[in-house]
């Protein structure tokens, strides 16, 4: 209880700040390096017009955001999201990739449909089936703003007592001064699901600051995660050997299902804040020849720091049924993982001078990870405490117009990790193509990486192994041409991997006793006009041995829109959505290692998931309104998101999203 106070606590501690208007003279903001600026209000078409009631200026509201990466070296630039399209994708999930194979409920377990999607925020092993709901320090956006900007975004099912899913985030962003602002970040979803004991819960709540000047550079976040959902092992078919008929006249929650006695819960907490020192020239302004005063920063030390504690806990009423194994014997499985990870990382990094030709940046830095884990057992040994110690750096050119470039290596000196390597870097190059001025980019990378550690030590009430795994080997490219002026990006994509890791047919983890080679291809296109947008996105995709992994060898996602203006003031967009994906293998979900495993049993696919929307936008309010899985009972039954996991059923869901900045 004591942490509900608290936050409670805070959100009217910013609440308060946030009613507190800035005052500051019209146009006197600083500029921030890399940073995307909107000079007047992002909800409209016009500038903010003077307030002719008052004597007091209107301030123009002028928001920069931007992203840190790369341990603080490199920020990017980023655009404030208050567009109409495609507002009513909201799930997780849905929004990082066209396809993947889930629980069939928000906030439950998924992993994607495309290999090269699946990538990870959280380092945490447990999580890796549920990070799209986690929010972390690489994918949080850093904001200055003139005046007050917040955002309050809300979602509701057509049922409130049963059914239920609710949707309320939060965002509030304020600068004290021109140098520094505040931000709180309140996420939460709560859906009950169709089917019988699978509610999903989970939160996130961030408190941001960054502060920006010439010399000093500062960002820096407290995040906390929660998770916490039903698992029901999906329909139980055991009885009939195969999958109920899903769109006959009885009502969802008659299906019987696995399980109704286990629960999963996921908490993270995260210390996390990146200092910069920056020596550099300031450029005096001069009238005449029309130059502002500017700093130009040659060489910035920078340190970073981050404290990360999770924990995952699994219980179950009654251990002895659903599972194969059961190791304890107890009345009750009570599982729990603990992972803490401490990290401090010191780096020099030279800037490339915009004022001097020939010139590239140059960075260098050191690292320890101080690593705790903790198993709930007292029948084996695992080791508890770990530590890294690696060094690594990089030469770029990301200012350059012929071409960017860059070039990032790591190395793992002692530790657990010790003997891993990384090497990474991407090619940029804009051509000119007639009238169109297409982008190429090549990135790749070659690893040598050190298995995870509950890959190799694991112990629950029902699974547990002991792995002496060899290190994985992996080559990636990947290639894509952009372009601007059609709307249009082809790709292709391509991995070998030597000692892959895998979930084999048991749900435990195994090596590959050969190479894996994973190739693909993919097409994102836009037909746009006035009043009409169609988005095509497209993917093919190869495994070179199916029994180390199984994908869809076809995917897609297709919106057709038609969009308007009524009476002059409301935009109004009415579509369709469609996802589809071939027949395929998807893998099955364990719920107690809260990972998806290879199954050779039940195909998924074939299956058109067909989502009809409306979407309004009046000033600053945007409205959606979306029919989910609109064929279910007219295009038959198999809307399978996974084995024996279903969508769901028709129903709709109804958002509203309103933005502030005064």
């Amino acid at each position: 209880m004591s942490k509900k106070y608290i936050y409670i606590a805070t959100a009217a501690l910013l609440i308060v700040i946030q009613s507190n208007a800035q005052i500051r003279p019209g146009g006197s903001s600083s500029t921030r390096q890399g940073g995307s600026q909107r000079s007047t209000d992002p909800d409209s078409e016009t500038p903010l017009k003077e307030n002719k009631e008052t004597n007091k200026p209107k301030i123009p509201s002028v928001i920069k955001s931007w992203e840190v990466h790369e341990q603080g070296s490199m920020i990017q630039k980023t655009e404030i999201d208050t567009s109409l399209i495609f507002y009513h994708i909201y799930e997780p999930f849905n929004k990082k990739s066209i396809s993947s194979t889930f629980t069939g409920n928000n906030g439950g377990a998924y992993i994607s449909n495309n290999f090269f999607k699946r990538d990870f925020n959280s380092d945490f092993y447990f999580t890796r089936s549920f990070d799209a709901y986690w929010l972390t320090p690489s994918q949080l956006k850093y904001y200055n703003t003139t005046t007050p900007y917040s955002l309050l975004d809300y979602s509701q099912s057509e049922n409130r007592m049963a059914k239920n899913e609710t949707r309320f985030n939060v965002f509030l962003s304020q600068n004290v001064n021109k140098k520094l602002n505040f931000e709180l970040i309140y996420n939460q979803t709560r859906s009950q699901g169709q089917y019988l004991k699978q509610e999903n819960k989970f939160h996130n709540i961030a408190l941001v600051s960054s502060y920006n000047s010439n010399n000093f550079l500062s960002h820096s976040n407290i995040i906390f995660n929660r998770l916490e959902g039903q698992e029901n092992g999906g329909l139980d078919t055991l009885n009939t050997g195969q999958l109920p008929p899903l769109n006959g006249t009885n009502k969802t929650e008659d299906f019987p299902v696995r399980m109704d006695d286990a629960v999963n819960q996921l908490q993270n907490n995260n210390i996390y804040t990146v200092n910069e020192y920056r020596l550099g020239k300031t450029i005096e302004a001069d009238s005449v020849k029309k130059v502002l005063e500017s700093f130009i920063p040659r060489v910035g030390f920078i340190h970073e720091f981050e404290f990360s504690g999770n924990k995952r806990k699994f219980t179950k009423t009654n251990p002895n049924t659903f599972f194969k194994n059961t190791v304890d014997k107890d009345t009750l499985t009570h599982d729990s993982t603990q992972y803490t990870r401490l990290t401090n990382i010191f780096q020099i990094k030279f800037y490339e001078a915009p004022d001097r030709k020939h010139t590239f940046g140059k960075r260098a830095y050191i690292g320890h990870d101080q690593l705790w884990y903790n198993i709930s057992t007292t029948r084996h040994y695992f080791p508890e405490k770990q530590s890294n110690t690696f060094v690594g750096g990089g030469i770029f050119r990301n200012e350059g117009t012929f071409w960017q470039w860059e070039a990032n290596g790591r190395i793992y000196l002692t530790g657990y990790r010790a003997g891993q390597t990384e090497l990474s870097g991407f090619i940029n190059k804009p051509m000119k193509i007639g009238k169109d001025s297409p982008s190429l980019r090549i990135e790749g990378s070659l690893k040598t990486l050190v298995p995870e550690y509950f890959d190799r030590y694991f112990y629950s009430n029902h699974f547990e192994w002991m792995n002496n795994f060899s290190n994985i080997k992996e080559m990636t490219i990947r290639s894509s041409i952009h372009s601007l002026k059609y709307k249009t990006t082809i790709g292709a994509n391509y991995s070998l991997i030597g000692n892959y890791i895998y979930n084999n047919l048991e749900a435990l983890p195994a090596q590959a006793g050969s190479e894996l080679l994973v190739v693909s291809a993919y097409l994102n296109k836009d037909f746009e006009n006035d009043h009409w947008l169609i988005r095509t996105q497209l993917l093919t995709q190869k495994a070179s041995n199916e029994n180390y992994i199984h994908l869809p060898a076809f995917a897609g996602f297709i919106s057709m829109n038609y969009r308007t203006i009524i009476s002059k003031v409301m935009h109004f967009q009415l579509g369709v959505d469609a996802r589809y994906n071939t027949l395929f293998y998807a893998d099955a979900y364990e719920p107690a290692t809260a990972r998806f495993y290879l199954q050779n049993t039940q195909k998924i696919g074939n299956y058109p998931y067909i989502d009809l929307h409306a979407n309004l936008k009046l000033k600053r309010t945007r409205f959606f309104f979306i029919l989910k899985n609109a064929a279910s009972r007219l295009v038959g039954d198999n809307f399978f998101v996974a084995p024996n996991y279903p969508y769901y059923r028709r129903t709709f869901r109804i958002g509203v999203a309103w933005s502030f900045y005064d």
